[in-house]
């Protein structure tokens, strides 16, 4: 199977807020998200999809897809997947090993592997060692509301919705002590505070909160490569200290785990180099006692990938579900949690493809 074409196609969906607008990465802020769809197609028909991170209608970074890094897989065989990952870091290390290019390549690690899924006609999480469960629990990743008003109203919603596991972007103890009061009982919380805080800073909120039940502390410290300050922080207690969808590579993990710094591995697959880099992650956090459970802010085949993933590892972590209903959905609602669980695809490769409806509807061009 020889790759004949290649693109990243950016659409970009409305979506229903609770509140303000979502945090704006620097930009004017919008109630929509990018999926950045890479499209490769073999000699064969077989088409696969992947997903690079994007925000705000990210032209740049497509337009970096597409010119730097597609032309590079043309005419390559669809199936050796490792070695195009390779040849991809390898040639592109100089433009960062954390960075929109690296998106770029986790995307195309996903299409390749749903190409390979297809044409062997098996789902991904049989070609990643076999499911541990056909459905996975799910988290309902609140966006940051600023207020208890707001925020009660999404956490009330999203219980009411059977999601038993909630997280949390608020980085006011107040509100995140009313917010997991209002829940007890009813579903257990995490906390993401998005790497707003020095050392000394973070220590002291984490113990501004030792009374609160949260099941881990996400990414407290500034800047999140800080690794020796982050494992201050977990020294310091009393919650498990998650993070590393900031993290390029399994070099960046492994980093962090020498450091003492984290408990809980959380790569993104459209981030930190696709489902091959996640495998090998994975293994090392099983070597390590360290917990995986990927990050996924995706909507796309990031998404999707992600839920075949988790069901092959042992563990089967609970997947992210960043929480916002949408205008309309690339999936049809096919990849949308039901009563908080999340049913792994059985089709071959993703077992999924985006509408293509839908994506010419929402394609920025």
């Amino acid at each position: 199977m020889k790759i004949v074409n290649a693109d990243a196609i950016l659409v970009s969906i409305p979506f229903q807020p609770i509140g303000i607008p979502p945090w704006s990465w620097g930009d004017k802020a919008e109630n929509c998200f990018d999926t950045l769809l890479v499209r490769i197609e073999t000699d064969t028909g077989i088409v696969g999809w992947g997903e690079a991170f994007s925000r705000n209608k990210d032209r740049a970074l497509a337009e970096t897809i597409r010119t730097k890094i597609l032309p590079l897989v043309i005419g390559k065989e669809a199936s050796a997947i490792g070695r195009i990952k390779h040849d991809l870091e390898f040639n592109l290390h100089n433009f960062g090993r954390v960075s929109g290019v690296m998106n770029g390549i986790s995307a195309v690690d996903i299409a390749l592997w749903d190409i390979l899924g297809k044409s062997v006609n098996r789902p991904l999480v049989d070609l990643i060692g076999g499911a541990f469960a056909d459905t996975l629990p799910a988290y309902a990743s609140l966006l940051r509301y600023a207020d208890e008003t707001h925020l009660g109203d999404a956490i009330e919603q999203a219980i009411g919705r059977g999601y038993r596991y909630i997280k949390l972007h608020e980085i006011d103890p107040g509100l995140i002590r009313f917010a997991v009061n209002l829940g007890a009982g009813r579903a257990r919380f995490m906390l993401d505070t998005n790497c707003p805080w020095p050392v000394s800073e973070a220590i002291r909120q984490a113990k501004s909160l030792s009374d609160v039940d949260l099941i881990w502390f996400e990414e407290p410290v500034w800047p999140p490569e800080n690794y020796s300050g982050l494992a201050q922080v977990r020294a310091a207690g009393p919650f498990p200290i998650a993070a590393g969808e900031n993290q390029g590579s399994l070099f960046d993990i492994a980093a962090m785990i020498a450091a003492g710094a984290i408990d809980i591995a959380q790569p993104d697959v459209a981030k930190t180099g696709g489902v091959t880099e996640l495998l090998r992650i994975r293994a090392l956090c099983e070597a390590t006692g360290v917990d995986f459970v990927p990050h996924c802010a995706l909507f796309g085949p990031g998404q999707v990938a992600t839920f075949h993933i988790n069901a092959a590892t042992r563990s089967t972590p609970v997947v992210e579900r960043l929480y916002c209903d949408f205008d309309e959905d690339l999936y049809g609602g096919r990849a949308n949690p039901v009563a908080g669980n999340i049913r792994v695809p059985t089709g071959p490769g993703l077992g999924l493809d985006p509408d293509p409806a839908i994506v010419e509807k929402y394609r920025v061009r």
